[in-house]
């Protein structure tokens, strides 16, 4: 082990004794504090000293076999980091990760009810107990009959509830496409609760898409205010570490530098701008920010980030879905058993991280193909690599090989995590098609999500997210060309 290494375990060590969960004032608000005065990001969730916390993350999100970066993706499990817990329905901070999460439960012969669902910015969630039969406890949501209970242990492998992960951004209000004008047919809902902004979209203001922007524009690059001292004489100085300077940025900026997702994307998008990378169109920090996340202004912007997993990101974890809102990407539900239930009956929502959260994962999707990367003469843009961003593994090699993500990205051939994957297209080889190689099905319309040529799939959903959230139409077909992501005859 190098003395780099070492010391980092030492602050590992140490990292664990100092987190501790404060008492302050109401969990959330936006950039500006929430009404109570709390900093955003600040009340009720894990403190410490912040240089301890970003080796801890740095830990997690680097040198873990679930990396946070690939080529083509920022990523994050919707399960949150330790310190982050709950202290009855009126207090409970689960869900910080533009990701949140709660139980629903349907007992035999009843209807469903929501089990710790959030329910405003500032902690306050539904309920967070099932009870049994003469349970009086004040966190009960839902008491059992004794014919209920008889009936959920009879048959342990009935699924009775479900998990639920939402990444729609608190601040966006279009109603989901099943639902045209926030009222849904009665078969859009999980287990009764119908799909509308008020049972489904997240509630943490921080968690909300006027927040992603505003946090990558101030990362691109982080302004010297904001960025911590890096000793070049002292190998053993953490601060040479990308990712430990992108984290400490969300500290100074924000103070969310305990969280994985704040962290994970400034340390990205700064080292994107530390190493001269630019796209077609972008100058500066906001006209990058939008272009990764539309804003709720623009008639394009989109619901959230989308979900997949670790091993897939257009996938699920076994007993998960998508929930059928007439888009993808956005809202799961995964199975809860009676017996899973009857192991969790004081807190469902806590089945749900502990069996779900680590595995439904939040992504962001880097339009590789769009951005060049010249790095300047600086001490910092010495390591940059050719993909910067892919913090780790910045010589990561595409087209053809394996990359760190656990997926094959075959340059135009077979995308395993592509739904389309192995569909024939006319037009492959077709010498009028010129899409910088073979081209998959790309220049051809298909009720697939994306197309089987990654890189070209990528730069048109960063641009549309439609061609990988429903299908890829005639638009995504003439958006090859017109967002320079390659030609189709």
């Amino acid at each position: 082990m190098n003395t780099f290494n070492s010391i980092r375990a030492a602050f590992l060590v140490l990292g664990a004794s100092v987190l501790s969960l404060t008492a302050a004032c109401g969990g959330g608000g936006d950039d500006s504090g929430d009404d109570n005065g709390c900093p955003a990001g600040k009340c009720d969730t894990p403190t410490g000293e912040a240089s301890v916390t970003c080796l801890q993350r740095m830990a997690e999100v680097i040198n873990s076999s679930n990396r946070g970066f690939t080529p083509d993706v920022i990523r994050w499990q919707c399960g949150d980091v330790a310190g982050v817990t709950a202290d009855g329905s009126a207090k409970d901070d689960r869900g910080q990760e533009y990701c949140e999460y709660f139980a629903m439960v349907t007992p035999p012969g009843g209807t469903g009810v929501d089990v710790g669902r959030a329910l405003d910015g500032k902690g306050k969630v539904t309920k967070l107990a099932v009870c049994l039969p003469g349970d009086t406890s004040a966190e009960c949501r839902v008491t059992l009959t004794a014919d209920q209970q008889a009936q959920i242990e009879d048959d342990p492998t009935a699924v009775v509830g479900k998990c639920v992960f939402t990444t729609w951004h608190a601040d966006v209000t279009k109603p989901v496409p099943v639902c045209p004008n926030d009222v849904c047919p009665a078969d859009a809902n999980i287990m009764g609760l119908p799909f509308t902004r008020k049972n489904f979209s997240m509630k943490v203001g921080f968690n909300s898409n006027s927040a992603a922007i505003d946090l990558i524009e101030k990362c691109f690059p982080l302004a010297p205010a904001n960025r911590v001292a890096v000793n070049w004489s002292n190998p053993d100085d953490p601060a040479q570490q990308p990712y430990y300077r992108g984290c400490m940025g969300t500290n100074k900026l924000f103070g969310t530098e305990w969280r994985r997702s704040d962290p994970t994307i400034c340390a990205a998008i700064n080292r994107m701008a530390e190493c001269g990378c630019s796209a077609p169109g972008v100058t500066n920090g906001l006209q990058l920010a939008k272009a990764v996340l539309p804003p709720v202004s623009a008639s394009d912007h989109r619901r959230g980030f989308r979900l997949g997993t670790w091993d897939n990101d257009r996938g699920l974890p076994n007993g998960c879905k998508f929930s059928n809102t007439g888009e993808t990407g956005y809202l799961v539900e995964c199975d809860m058993t009676a017996a899973d239930l009857l192991g969790s009956l004081n807190d469902p929502k806590e089945f749900c991280r502990a069996t779900y959260g680590q595995n439904v994962v939040v992504h962001v999707d880097v339009p590789r193909a769009a951005i060049t990367c010249t790095p300047p003469n600086t001490k910092e843009a010495a390591t940059c690599g050719a993909i910067p961003w892919n913090i780790g593994d910045e010589n990561a090699m595409v087209g053809g090989t394996t990359d760190t993500g656990g997926t094959t990205d075959t340059g135009g051939g077979t995308d395993p995590t592509d739904p389309t994957a192995g569909a024939t297209d006319p037009t492959a080889g077709d010498p009028t098609t010129d899409g910088g190689g073979d081209v998959g099905n790309c220049c051809t319309p298909h009720e697939g999500l994306g197309c089987t040529n990654s890189e070209i799939s990528m730069c048109v959903c960063a641009a549309d997210e439609f061609c990988c959230g429903t299908q890829w139409d005639e638009t995504c077909v003439s958006e090859v060309t017109s967002a320079g992501c390659g030609t189709c005859a």
